[in-house]
């Protein structure tokens, strides 16, 4: 079986198992196309798949994957995958291809990759067309000290040296109480339990960030659709829109 052909049956599975989807990158694919046996692993966040379509775009193949959409910039392509409409971007009649239908599960990892934190800054690298500095740290956005008199360098979620930007994503626990971070018995260096010592360091990169030439934009998890779990129900389209607007004043 060709490789096409394999990668059109894990696309048609992934749409019918995912009726809320209308279109994923291409480089978020690559977990789905490593359980099916089309790759054995991902490189360079999604080479793999980038490097078959991009072989199949310079042959004028694309018609062979309905579901490729390229938004096309004048260096790079980003690739996508959309609800087959019977044609790939920009291509026409595609020869007719027998899918067998195969189940896909989702993989199951505890990957911190799989966060929402992590899902709304790749929205934000997205919308920004830049790849920002996760976890980043400054000299100057210090913790409290510790027993020894050391301070430890705070980290920001993201960081946009190109635009002096810091995008930190509050998730429930930077507005909520949390039974796993507000511990009353557990204290942090600052003397204060864990919940607390959020709220402070919170504070501090407001204050100190802008102090330095760096502006701070805060997306909460409640500018999204959530669950009873105040976890984002995701689709991508509906939350790249909302990412877009949040940050239309650095663009």
């Amino acid at each position: 079986m060709s490789k096409t052909v394999q990668i059109n049956q894990v696309l048609q599975s992934y749409f019918e198992e995912n009726k809320s989807v209308k279109i994923i990158p291409a480089k978020d694919m690559m977990p789905y196309f490593i359980l099916a046996g089309v790759f054995i692993k991902d490189e360079k966040n999604g080479l793999p798949i980038r490097n078959v379509l991009r072989r199949l775009d310079k042959n004028n193949q694309l018609y062979l994957i309905p579901y490729v959409y390229a938004e096309r910039k004048n260096v790079n392509t980003n690739w996508f995958f959309q609800r087959s409409n019977g044609q790939a971007t920009d291509k026409s009649k595609p020869p007719e291809i027998k899918l067998n239908y195969i189940k896909i599960k989702e993989p199951k990892t505890s990957s911190r990759k799989d966060s929402d934190e992590h899902y709304i800054l790749d929205l934000c690298d997205q919308v920004l067309q830049l790849k920002g500095l996760r976890q980043h740290r400054f000299d100057f956005l210090l913790g409290d000290a510790n027993a020894q008199g050391r301070k430890a360098k705070l980290p920001v979620d993201i960081y946009y040296p190109e635009l002096n930007l810091v995008i930190e994503y509050k998730e429930q626990q930077h507005s909520k109480a949390n039974k796993h971070f507000d511990k009353p018995d557990l204290f942090t260096v600052s003397g204060v339990h864990r919940g607390e010592q959020r709220r402070i360091y919170d504070q501090r990169r407001r204050e100190v960030l802008p102090l330095n030439g760096i502006k701070l934009i805060e997306i909460e998890y409640s500018d999204f659709q959530f669950d009873s779990k105040d976890k984002i129900v995701r689709e991508y389209e509906r939350d790249l829109v909302i990412v877009a607007k949040l940050l239309e004043l650095t663009t």
